[in-house]
C-alpha cells in the first residue's frame, strides 16, 4: 500500500479515497483541501504530459489510435477541472 503523501505526489485527489489514510482523517479542512489541490495540480501534469508524449509519437498523424487516446486524455483533464470545481464549493470556507 502506498502513504498518504505518496497518494497525493501521484494525484489521487478524491476524499473517499483519501479518507482511508489516518493522517487525512486528523486533518482540519483547511488541510485537507490544500492536500487535494496539490494532489490535483499533479494529476493535471501527469495528464498533460500524457497527451504529450501521444502527440510526440513518431508518425502521429498515420496512427489513428493515438488521437483517440488523446481524446480520452482531454476528456479527462475536463473531468478534472469539473471535479476541482465541486471541491472547490464543498470545501468553500474551510
Amino acid at each position: 500500500m502506498i502513504t498518504f503523501k505518496e497518494s497525493i505526489q501521484l494525484g489521487k485527489y478524491e476524499p473517499e479515497y483519501l479518507n482511508q489514510y489516518k493522517e487525512w482523517q486528523e486533518l482540519d479542512r483547511h488541510l485537507q483541501f490544500q492536500y487535494i489541490s496539490q494532489a490535483i495540480i499533479n494529476k493535471r501534469q501527469q495528464l498533460r504530459l500524457q497527451w504529450a508524449r501521444l502527440a510526440n509519437q513518431p508518425n502521429f498523424s498515420k496512427k489513428p489510435h493515438l488521437a483517440e487516446a488523446q481524446k480520452k486524455v482531454e476528456q479527462a483533464l475536463r473531468d478534472l477541472d469539473e471535479n476541482e470545481e465541486k471541491l472547490m464549493v464543498e470545501y468553500a470556507g474551510s
